[in-house]
């Protein structure tokens, strides 16, 4: 019997004018980078339930299904949970991780490599794991002439963490100055722990210096009008000091462009005026949750941040004076990091 044309013709043409219009919504949800993310929400579901065994072949699965997936975040965190929070993680079980990183990481379209591997790099580090993250970097990176400042940094910082091709890592901490020309804190510091690692202390005990006032300068700016006093005179109670040894070494928060390191090595101490105003509310205290109850008018959240950045740096300089043999002015920064909850340094990055 022959078809009648006149009865489905109609929805046919419906059909093909909405797959038109919805198509790309449709690819969206149901191509394979949106069935991959899919994918990855279920896995973080199973994760939660308590069944790692499922989130582990569902997060395969995602990335089996799309490359893309290896530039999410959440990817990453919960690929790294799987293995570290794991009761008997091996060594076996970290040389997979790192495998499928790298892996993962080759099927990522080209231009966007360089920053997965840099977040990956990242999660490494924080494990403490610098060999693989610097690998990571090495495989990735374009060459050092071609690299963005950050990038240059970070390899450098780790390297100088991993302690391995300092030299290299000096060349790449100086382009990153160089290309950056603000003199970052953070490029100062790395450079200060590269030039630690090559016992060249004298030379980085001046970029940690610098380094510090740099950040003390930033916070200067950001922080609110109402509490900045209170919260840089607990934060960097060294600048403070009005005696004249200290005044002629010390370069001028308020313009740090224009400071000068070449009348001498900033002299660390705790300022005895600033110390009185606090110091009873202070006695037994961890200062970090009372510059909270002090200054009221910054997020707790920010303050815990910022403190991190203070740390970090406190620390390297302190281990540059160690090694120095200027152990009275390390134990200042030592002082500081007891009082505001840093006295296990090996949680310090």
């Amino acid at each position: 019997m022959p078809i009648n044309m006149k009865s489905y013709r109609t929805p046919i043409m419906i059909i093909a004018v909405c797959a038109i219009a919805l198509g790309p919504l449709f690819s969206g949800f149901f191509g394979p980078d949106g069935r991959a993310r899919w994918l990855l929400a279920w896995a973080a579901n199973a994760y939660q339930n308590g069944d790692p065994d499922n989130a582990e072949r569902t997060l395969e699965r995602a990335s089996e299904l799309s490359s893309a997936i290896a530039t999410d975040e959440e990817f990453w965190n919960l690929k790294f949970d799987l293995v570290f929070n794991k009761e008997k993680r091996s060594q076996e079980d970290i040389a997979k991780l790192f495998k499928e990183s790298m892996a993962l990481i080759l099927k990522v379209p080209k231009p966007r490599q360089a920053k997965t591997a840099t977040d990956v790099a990242q999660r490494f580090h924080l494990k403490k794991l610098n060999d693989q993250a610097v690998e990571l970097m090495e495989t990735f990176y374009a060459p050092l002439a071609e690299r963005k400042a950050g990038e240059n940094n970070d390899l450098a910082y780790f390297r100088s963490l991993a302690k391995k091709k300092l030299d290299t890592a000096l060349k790449e901490i100086d382009a990153a100055l160089i290309a950056d020309g603000t003199s970052r804190k953070e490029f100062l510091d790395t450079k200060a722990w590269v030039l630690h690692g090559l016992k060249r202390d004298e030379e980085a005990l001046r970029f940690a210096d610098e380094a510090i006032v740099k950040l003390a300068a930033e916070f200067k700016k950001i922080l609110p009008a109402s509490d900045q006093k209170t919260f840089l005179a607990m934060f960097f109670p060294e600048f403070e000091k009005k005696t004249d040894e200290v005044k002629n070494a010390k370069p001028d928060i308020a313009n740090p462009d224009t400071a000068s390191y070449e009348s001498g090595v900033l002299k660390k101490e705790f300022d005895s005026v600033a110390a009185a105003k606090t110091d009873e509310l202070l006695r037994g205290t961890n200062r970090l949750e009372v510059l909270k109850d002090l200054c009221p008018h910054i997020n707790p959240i920010a303050i815990d941040a910022l403190a991190r950045q203070v740390a970090s740096l406190r620390y390297h300089r302190a281990c540059i004076l160690d090694e120095l043999g200027r152990s009275v002015e390390s134990d200042l920064d030592y002082a500081w990091l007891d009082q505001f909850g840093y006295a296990n340094t090996a949680e310090i990055f």
